[in-house]
């Protein structure tokens, strides 16, 4: 067993990444060397999870030394809530953890977000270790955390994770679906894309590893996706550090349109698809990069989405999603691979490319009858 390790610097902090088949064989050693000396801990986790990583995690804090108060998130439910956010506090208060103290969080992107929010919040912040349990957290959540719902519009709140160790074991992953990995897939295309031109050219052979299971391309992909993002979120262009958007407000747009629920990695590759396309024609992005992220997304199983909805509120939508979050309407798209920057459409072009993509939309939905 081969545990790789990577230290993602962000200036003046850094956060140990271990990754590999039967990583969470190493958790006690590992937990121990999160802070200075093992007295107390908090796990978080989903119920599911309790009885198996969840307790392999705990039964790891003990063994290091540290004494362990529990915080289960019911199944299914959406953990990225003020008021979850409240409870882990309240826990964190009950079994009297201070800023030398560690915060564990087993799970998925919400389970992650969460504690590293609550991590960073408590005494002016205390050392927060991961346990990512499926692709899109292992990729995401050290360096941005899943927004919880604290209005009446969801995922408004939200702060720069600041992790201490995560320790992902693709024993989880890497034989998965889509359906759990398609998020972390999505997400690992649009890394590829943001870091350079000889990453985005790499990816064509790597998503086929992907596909077979591979644990050396799970590997790869996952440290390229966490450096890639790594550098984003610390880059000194406000702009650039943006570039995790790419995407994300033309899923959120066509959430809202849709009348039936739809995964969020399809969601997430609509918006891309799109956004590529109106790249093209706004940034000059590469009409043969469009057409290569299309392939990647083809090969890694994820399919165009069915749905029959007017531009016009395509449209609407996506300033409106746009506008609770920024007083300008830009988009995050692509000038070539390695550059993705805020940018401003015309609305003619933005009206052109919506009726043109709604239709060809729609036109999916006429050749399944």
């Amino acid at each position: 067993m081969t545990i790789r390790r990577q230290l993602l610097n962000f200036g003046g902090r850094s956060t140990d990444v271990r990754m590999g088949v039967g990583a969470l064989e190493e958790l006690s050693s590992l937990f121990a060397g999160a802070v200075v000396k093992p007295r107390r801990a908090v796990v978080v986790t989903r119920a599911d999870l309790a009885e198996t990583h969840a307790l392999t995690a705990a039964r790891a804090l003990i063994d290091a030394g540290f004494t362990v108060e529990d915080l289960s998130v019911p199944a299914g439910e959406r953990a990225a809530t003020l008021a979850y956010a409240n409870q882990l506090i309240a826990a964190l208060e009950r079994a009297e953890l201070t800023a030398d103290d560690l915060m564990v969080a087993v799970g998925d992107a919400e389970l992650c977000g969460l504690a590293s929010f609550c991590a960073r919040m408590w005494c002016g912040g205390m050392a927060c270790a991961l346990v990512p349990t499926t692709l899109d957290a292992m990729v995401g959540a050290t360096t941005e955390m899943v927004a919880l719902d604290a209005t009446e519009h969801d995922g408004m709140l939200s702060l720069r994770p600041e992790i201490t160790l995560s320790v992902c074991d693709l024993s989880l992953v890497k034989d998965a679906p889509l359906a759990a990995n398609g998020l972390g897939y999505v997400q690992i295309v649009a890394a590829y894309l943001s870091e350079s031109k000889k990453y985005w050219d790499d990816l064509a052979q790597l998503t086929q590893g992907l596909v077979s299971g591979g644990e050396v391309s799970f590997i790869d992909a996952l440290f390229c996706a966490q450096v890639s993002r790594t550098n984003t979120v610390k880059s000194a262009s406000p702009s650039a550090r943006q570039a995790t958007l790419y995407g994300a407000l033309t899923a959120e747009a066509l959430a809202s349109c849709l009348d039936h629920a739809v995964p969020t990695y399809q969601l997430l590759a609509e918006g891309m698809r799109f956004e590529a396309r109106l790249a093209h024609d706004a940034c000059g992005f590469a009409i043969e990069h469009v057409f290569a992220q299309d392939d990647r997304f083809d090969e890694l199983g994820i399919e165009e989405l069915a749905f029959d909805v007017s531009a016009e509120r395509f449209v609407s939508a996506l300033k409106q999603t746009r506008a609770r979050r920024a007083n300008r309407f830009q988009f995050a798209l692509p000038k070539h691979p390695g550059t993705i920057r805020l940018a401003t459409v015309d609305d003619d072009v933005l009206m052109r490319h919506a009726a043109a993509y709604v239709a060809s939309r729609a036109e999916l939905l006429d050749a399944d009858l």
